[in-house]
């Protein structure tokens, strides 16, 4: 575990080093080419987190503050176009397959370094996350920094590992929390280390410096009510489904799309099989910052719900676990074909993106991969037509749930139009709109009312003075009801008629001038 290339595998080194940055720096410009000319609209969490970057905070209400700091400066150099939106995910895995290189050299020498470093950085589920905005590629970029640091740390001991393995520690919680479960394993194997040589000291340090990074996030939770944290929590709603085998089987399934069917039979098979594998420190370290993460995430699943990417903490050691395995075991066609049969999924993946659909595919409600991503345009369109139907007397805008409040807060960015979320009064916010956009700005207000149904909830539509009937919008180019959004007109929000001109702008945090 303490592999140092020698003297005369240095060259080697540094021509395997070249090849992972040339590659893992090559696929980042590809994927931002392929966003710049796809052109794919924002999925509503991606506008949601790029409306957190236009009023950079320390926190926000579902998430820590990294992601809204990152879109915020990719849109700063290049504007608010999608493709800039989603810049800082292609240039975050940029940079973790380097780390996965540096770690799984470290541990296995130079081959088993390389091809991990290439079997990471084109490992179908990296490949899709690299091609959307979320805080995956951010974590994950901090976590193989951190696995680097933290068996630097192991295997020399020196204080200046620890301080970086602490630095990574608190970049990644400033991405997502689930970057915490990197201290359990790491706890676990510094435990374990030889009596009278643990390193519990350096550990610590570790671990304060990571509360030090993550601190104003803290704080700004403690001055919010701890919103995040609760958010993170009602997220887990652990016992609320027990024995919801579906869901394992789903989540399972969702792993095995992200490691690709080969490595997926390879990982099952060494579970079933592992042929004294485990009697490698190294392996055994790589077991540990995975295989306990999958498993408690498997019992999260038939507990209540687990989403597929809320393991994604675990992959960069799986993946160099299962090529390690490979290479021990030497295998080398079954790793070869793992590897090409990467490259034509990216490559899949890459051209469906570049042209807005997959090739020779219809489009249908079944079969459009985007669907998800398809028609917010449309109904931003449709919403601005109604709002300045009467360019003297535009109208406010209210929505009744987070993803239209997201979508069109973003297509409409430009327009100058006052867009608040609704929520029934004296209940706790339901999203980041909720809580920080104030719907007493829209008093007063004649308004546009979107909406998923036909009809409105009692209470909202007993807000205005007058109501419309509904005009129906169908924002795909096929049959869809989750693509159907209802527009109405109401008048006087609030039931206190006030002047037009007091409706009419926003700035591009959502907040009224």
């Amino acid at each position: 575990m303490n592999f140092a290339p020698a003297p005369a595998a240095a060259i080697e080194d540094r021509a395997a080093l070249r090849l992972v940055v040339s590659l893992a720096l090559g696929l980042a410009v590809l994927r931002l080419a392929v966003l710049w000319i796809g052109a794919m609209p924002l999925y509503l969490d991606e506008a949601q987190y790029w409306f957190w970057g236009q009023d950079l905070a320390f926190g926000y209400f579902s998430k820590p503050p990294l992601i809204g700091w990152a879109i915020a400066g990719t849109t700063a150099l290049c504007g608010d176009s999608a493709a800039c939106v989603k810049a800082a995910s292609p240039l975050a895995y940029g940079i973790a397959p380097i780390f996965v290189y540096l770690f799984a050299r470290n541990l296995f020498g130079v081959r088993v370094g390389l091809l991990s470093g290439i079997a990471f950085a084109t490992l179908p589920g990296i490949a899709f996350s690299g091609f959307i905005i979320s805080t995956d590629p951010l974590v994950l970029t901090a976590w193989v920094g951190a696995l680097w640091a933290f068996e630097r740390a192991l295997a020399l001991r020196g204080a200046k590992w620890w301080i970086l393995t602490g630095l990574f520690l608190g970049i990644g919680m400033l991405a997502k929390y689930a970057m915490a479960y990197f201290l359990v394993p790491a706890a676990i194997l510094v435990a374990l280390q030889p009596r009278g040589r643990r390193p519990v000291g350096g550990f610590l340090l570790a671990v304060a410096i990571g509360l030090l990074v993550l601190s104003p996030n803290l704080v700004w939770n403690a001055l919010t009510g701890f919103e995040t944290f609760k958010h993170t929590a009602a997220n887990a709603s652990v016992g609320q489904h027990v024995g919801n085998i579906a869901g394992v089987i789903d989540f399972l399934g969702d792993q095995v799309a992200i490691l690709g069917p080969i490595f997926a039979i390879a990982l099952l098979a060494l579970l079933v099989r592992p042929r004294g594998l485990f009697r490698d420190p190294g392996i055994r370290l790589l077991a540990w910052f995975s295989l306990p993460i999958l498993g408690l995430l498997i019992a999260q699943a038939f507990l209540s719900r687990a989403h597929g990417n809320w393991a994604a903490v675990a992959f960069p050691a799986l993946c160099v676990l299962i090529v390690a395995a490979l290479v021990r075991l030497d295998s080398p066609r079954l790793l070869r074909a793992a590897l090409w049969f990467h490259a034509g999924a990216f490559a899949v993946l890459a051209i469906a993106l570049a042209v807005g659909h997959v090739p020779f595919l219809g489009l249908t409600r079944q079969t459009d991969p985007f669907r998800w991503i398809r028609g917010w345009d449309v109904l931003a369109k449709e919403v601005e037509a109604l709002r300045l139907a009467d360019p003297d007397h535009p109208l406010a805008v209210i929505t009744t749930e987070r993803g239209a409040t997201a979508e069109l807060i973003y297509h409409l960015r430009d327009s100058g139009a006052l867009i608040r979320r609704w929520s029934p009064e004296g209940t706790p916010p339901e999203d980041h709109f909720a809580m920080v956009l104030d719907l007493a700005d829209a008093k007063g207000c004649d308004a546009v009312i979107v909406s998923r149904r036909n009809s409105l909830p009692p209470d909202l539509a007993a807000a205005f003075t007058a109501l419309g009937p509904p005009a129906e919008v169908a924002m795909r180019p096929y049959a869809d009801p989750k693509g159907t959004y209802y527009l109405f007109i109401g008048r006087g929000f609030g039931g206190t008629p006030e002047s037009a001109g007091s409706c009419r702008s926003i700035t591009r945090t959502g907040r009224r001038l």
